[in-house]
């Protein structure tokens, strides 16, 4: 779906931004920016993916529902751990992000792609 692939672009920036000042020594310093932006796409991006899925019968909805909010937890205790002076290094945020890129968007959301093309939802 349009819509969603485009809300998928907004994540492939924030790993970008973070890899970026990762690479020029200053991963640290955008870590909570990019925490913060990550929780603001979950939060609104998993709602309304999960919506539509509703909408329209999908039957890996509650799978979906599950992953995603495993994946929000996952943020939500790193941002935490950020807080709190216990979190890791922004290799390990990043680590995290891009096993979500390989194994959900480009495995896990490609079914539901498939489903919604299916529907004639583009």
């Amino acid at each position: 779906m349009k819509r969603f692939d485009e809300d998928h672009q907004q994540l492939f920036s924030i790993i970008n931004e973070l890899h970026e000042a990762m690479k020029n020594g200053r991963g640290k310093e955008v870590l909570q920016g990019v925490l913060t932006k990550l929780l603001r796409y979950t939060e609104r991006h998993f709602t309304a993916e999960e919506a539509v899925m509703k909408e329209l019968g999908y039957p890996g909805l509650s799978a979906q529902v599950d992953q995603h909010s495993k994946f929000t937890s996952k943020i939500r205790e790193m941002t935490e751990q950020y807080k709190a002076g216990t979190m890791g290094l922004p290799v390990d945020v990043l680590d995290v992000l891009t096993k979500w890129l390989s194994q959900h968007i480009a495995g896990v959301d490609k079914q539901y792609s498939e489903f919604m093309n299916a529907k004639g939802v583009a």
